[in-house]
């Protein structure tokens, strides 16, 4: 007879290793310019480099981002230092008419929006600005919630909403049915009901289409940040004072770093101090007086040295204030009077102590608080994904799966404490979970890591799998930028 199969006692599957998500690269930086690549580059929607040679190789000695490249890569540490590149974008130069686009700040959980009285308070092409009738939204899937926000009055008004995600986390974007300049959204506050905008994380103001022509700044944002990864942006021009809070909004939305120079000083008092009072932390404002060409090498050089962190490290975070900025001299336009206006407005400046220095104030954050925020937020998110996508066979809904997510979620906080972005100290501000727990393990560890136990789930949240919510408290190790001395001296 033939041979049995060994199988029959013994059978061996060979499992594949499941594949989980890279971190996000936090020292990726975009050059967006209105210049073209020289004639037989070889070259799509963006090029990305690691040195200086291959970008002169596809746009000449003379282009404006060459000059800016040698800024970022002349700087040290730069983004290289932490296994990061310089991605270069064209923005197009005959670009279609666009429709006005809101992105939302962030991703929604539809099931919270249970009020059944829903309203949009919205201005079209310079129209009064009225209240939409939204109405109650059926959050079952996305499918229904669309339907629901895309109510007979916002259709008529020439708008849609479109989501993406999940119900849980909806990404939401509000656009224009019409295209070109003429095409606006004014998004203001509704006179009664129960105003949907800020529960989307739609912004109060106003956001325009663009025409035929160049493309505009925010539209080439729009378009490339899905195609390739870029985490800091610098320009090649100076964006328009109309154009920067649309631009802004977009940069807030997509947990992305514009480092935006001005040489204008009057633009402190204006423009600058706008983006701070709207909350736009995510937009760096960098004043270098002495001519636009000059303070676009600033915010190159700036953002060379500013993302050159590597989060993996022990000790490495940084910040900006008193930094040298190689091949920049300081800024002789520089007053005591323009000095503290751009502090007041949150403008970072270039200033002459003897040797030039940044000299930063905070007033729109620091830029290291965004910048490993940011990285944070980017790091717990794939960790939490990894956790959940790398295993061979499922997680239980049960504390045992809950304390293994958890556990990946204090890998990446313990990593902030070691790269000494986050540290031990007296949390100020709202506690969670159990208090004398949450003060000790701020005391002790710098941070504290809380969900409700997984049995207070309701049968309906439980049947859709979802994780008890997962708060994280985490104090800033901080920076210490000034000092004040006393001194006492007896004969």
């Amino acid at each position: 007879m033939s041979q049995i199969t060994i199988d029959r006692v013994v059978s061996v599957s060979l499992l594949a290793s499941p594949q989980g998500l890279a971190n996000a690269n936090t020292s990726a930086l975009a050059i967006i310019t209105d210049e073209v690549p020289i004639a037989g580059a070889s070259f799509g929607d963006f090029g990305i480099y690691y040195g200086l040679s291959a970008v002169v190789s596809d746009w000449g000695s003379n282009a404006d981002v060459v000059r800016l490249a040698a800024q970022v890569f002349s700087q040290s540490p730069n983004p290289l230092s932490a296994r990061g590149f310089l991605v270069i974008i064209p923005r197009k130069q005959s670009n279609p008419a666009q429709a006005a686009v809101v992105l939302g700040s962030g991703p929604v959980d539809l099931t919270l929006l249970t009020a059944q009285d829903y309203k949009l308070n919205f201005g079209h092409d310079s129209s009064t600005a009225t209240d939409l009738v939204i109405g109650a939204i059926d959050s079952s899937d996305m499918v229904s919630a669309a339907a629901s926000l895309n109510s007979t009055a916002v259709a008529a008004a020439n708008i849609v909403f479109e989501l993406s995600g999940t119900v849980t986390a909806a990404v939401v974007k509000l656009k224009t049915t019409a295209t070109g300049a003429t095409a606006a959204i004014d998004i203001g506050v509704t006179s009664d009901g129960t105003n949907i905008g800020p529960l989307l994380g739609l912004p109060v103001g106003r956001v325009t289409g663009t025409a035929t022509g160049l493309e505009a700044i925010r539209d080439c944002v729009l378009r490339t940040y899905p195609e390739v990864f870029y985490f800091g942006i610098i320009l090649n021009v100076i964006p328009t004072d109309g154009e920067l809070p649309a631009l802004a909004q977009v940069i807030q939305s997509i947990d992305k770093i514009l480092f935006y120079a001005e040489s204008d000083s009057a633009k402190v008092a204006g423009i600058m101090t706008t983006l701070k009072a709207s909350g736009f932390s995510q937009t760096r404002g960098l004043l270098y007086t002495l001519s636009e060409s000059q303070a676009l090498d600033f915010a190159a050089g700036y953002a060379g040295r500013a993302l050159s962190t590597d989060f993996t490290g022990s000790g490495t975070v940084s910040t900006m204030h008193l930094k040298d900025i190689v091949g920049i001299p300081a800024d002789s336009g520089l007053t005591e009077t323009l000095v503290t206006a751009a502090q007041n407005a949150g403008a970072d400046v270039y200033a002459d102590f003897g040797v030039p220095k940044v000299f930063t104030s905070g007033a729109n954050r620091y830029f290291d608080e965004v910048y490993i925020a940011l990285a944070f937020k980017l790091a717990i998110r794939v960790a939490g994904f990894n956790y959940l996508a790398t295993t061979a066979t499922k997680i239980p809904q049960n504390e045992i799966g809950m304390n293994g997510l958890k556990g990946a979620y204090r890998k990446v906080v313990n990593q902030f404490v070691a790269n000494g972005a986050f540290g031990p100290g007296a949390w100020n501000g709202t506690t969670f979970g159990n208090p004398e727990d949450f003060i000790r393990n701020i005391s002790d560890n710098g941070y504290y890591i809380f969900s409700s136990p997984i049995a207070q789930q309701t049968q309906t949240v439980r049947d859709s799998r979802v994780a008890p919510l997962v708060q994280i408290a985490a104090k800033s190790a901080g920076a210490i930028h000034s000092s004040n001395v006393v001194i006492s001296i007896e004969a």
